[in-house]
């Protein structure tokens, strides 16, 4: 009887062992899933556009623009200077803002297991002075 007791009394704590270890992995999992998913990028784009703003003011050149962008701002993919490309706005296709603009692939934040790629547009006047910043969010980015 002591024997049956004793495995039983060892079954139970390694039960009891795994349960807290499982409890333990989903806390973490959780845990890492919302940091992630509070990164920096997933806040909207018009707080992501104010906060560049701040960062690249309206009047500054394109050639100032792009240090503070690559040093400030660290996008985490590519960085295109488009001469004589206008930014678009993101709600209204037709209408074009400024005349040349720079294209940052600011980065992606994951939102469960669907990952979202973040993107901003400096937009500048014909003498290449910043007007505007528009910052959108896509999945599917090939229209733009």
């Amino acid at each position: 009887m002591v024997a049956v007791c004793s495995i039983y009394r060892h079954t139970v704590t390694t039960i009891s062992e795994m349960g807290n270890c499982m409890r333990l992995i989903l806390i973490l999992i959780f845990s890492s899933l919302s940091v992630i998913a509070c990164s920096t990028l997933s806040k909207s784009p018009e707080t992501l556009r104010h906060n560049y703003l701040a960062i690249t003011q309206p009047g500054i050149s394109m050639d100032e623009a792009v240090p503070l962008i690559k040093r400030k701002i660290q996008p985490e993919g590519s960085l295109m200077v488009r001469e004589g490309v206008p930014c678009l706005e993101r709600e209204e296709a037709h209408r074009q803002k400024g005349v040349h603009s720079i294209k940052v692939n600011l980065g992606w934040y994951y939102w469960g297991t669907v990952n979202t790629p973040v993107y901003g547009e400096w937009c500048f006047n014909d003498n290449k002075q910043l007007i505007d910043i528009i910052v959108y969010k896509a999945i599917d980015d090939s229209g733009h």
